[in-house]
């Protein structure tokens, strides 16, 4: 029997949700009509840039402008993830102002919502009220079969009639003038990052006929796979062993797998994240390929970012005392 397994039927009699949760109100409709809005253009866009790259076909301006903005949008990612959410490091105002701008770029929803979401998932992690766990939907029961569960975690999470309380996650965002700034202004930032720059290198490369192929294939179809990659740390990543590994024996389903990890540029190292959820560097081992993390380190031997966080390889040097099977604390995951 695994972890999860063995806990979903003591809790399945108790699905009180708890508090940060809103399952009515203006948030709820607004996650709802962005949601709608995003993956209808995305969605649509993906379609008409398949239906483009078969009858028109791609070249070597869309593919090498998909490689650089989906690297770009990956790498915006592990700034929201390890930054925004978990502190990971300091760094002054302009480098903020960049980490937003990136972040936003990726097109996977607001700072605001996008580190809402994950403290209350690192808060709950595989039990009820995780925002996107395999083993429990929205409304805090458990799933019968994996399969749906998986499903539910790869995507199927955004469409819960319920959503995160920014007010009770997230204080120190609303509190914070260029974080909200670009929570606002965020649509004007995914223009930016799936049509205005694809396709103004489609154009000055190729013309018209480019720019069009850039703007679906480069932009488009580029940040509905994002997503998909990004969403298999949701699903893969708490697979409770089915696919990965576990480094440490934790009481969730968290595991590190190679694909995934190569995909987010680290990301997918997501049972180490979960021991030590505050770290900006999260490989344990040399085929542990975390380049993420590698930024933000060499970032720092350049003075742009300061204060970087790593208690897990301090611990791990020091014998660590708990054989690495202690929780994250609700504390240590909340930052």
């Amino acid at each position: 029997m695994t972890v999860i397994e063995s806990v979903v039927p003591a809790e399945a009699a108790e699905r009180k949700m708890p508090p940060g949760v809103l399952v009515e109100g203006p948030v709820v409709d607004a996650k709802f009509r962005d949601s709608y809005i995003s993956f209808v253009i995305m969605i649509g866009g993906s379609i008409a840039a398949l239906v483009w790259a078969f009858w028109q076909g791609i070249g070597w301006v869309e593919v090498s402008v998909f490689a650089g903005t989906f690297a770009l949008s990956t790498v915006g990612i592990g700034f929201m993830h390890r930054y925004f959410v978990h502190r990971s490091f300091r760094c002054g105002p302009v480098m903020r102002t960049l980490f937003a701008a990136i972040a936003t770029m990726a097109v996977q929803g607001s700072i605001l919502k996008w580190v809402s979401n994950h403290r209350r998932h690192h808060l709950h992690s595989d039990k009820p009220g995780d925002v996107h766990s395999p083993y429990y939907d929205g409304d805090g029961n458990p799933y019968v079969t994996f399969a749906k569960g998986m499903m539910h975690a790869q995507g199927g999470w955004v469409w819960d009639q319920a959503t995160t309380d920014a007010e009770y996650y997230a204080k120190d965002i609303l509190a914070d003038p260029i974080a909200m700034f670009f929570t606002r202004t965020r649509w004007y930032w995914y223009a930016l990052s799936a049509v205005i720059i694809p396709g103004a290198i489609g154009y000055a490369f190729g013309g018209v006929h480019t720019m069009t192929g850039c703007i679906l294939f480069s932009g488009l179809f580029r940040s509905y796979l994002m997503t998909m990659a990004t969403s298999l740390v949701n699903s893969v990543c708490h697979s409770d062993g089915r696919y990965g590994y576990r480094r440490f024996d934790l009481d969730d389903g968290t595991t590190n797998e190679f694909v995934t990890t190569i995909l987010t540029f680290g990301e997918g190292l997501h049972n180490n994240h979960h021991r030590f959820p505050r770290d900006a560097y999260i490989s344990h081992a040399w085929y542990e390929i975390d380049i993420n993390g590698l930024i933000i380190l060499g970032l720092g031997k350049l003075g742009l970012v300061q204060d970087i966080f790593s208690a897990g390889s301090r611990t791990l040097r020091s014998g660590d005392p708990d054989g690495g099977k202690r929780p994250v604390a609700d504390t240590e995951a909340m930052v």
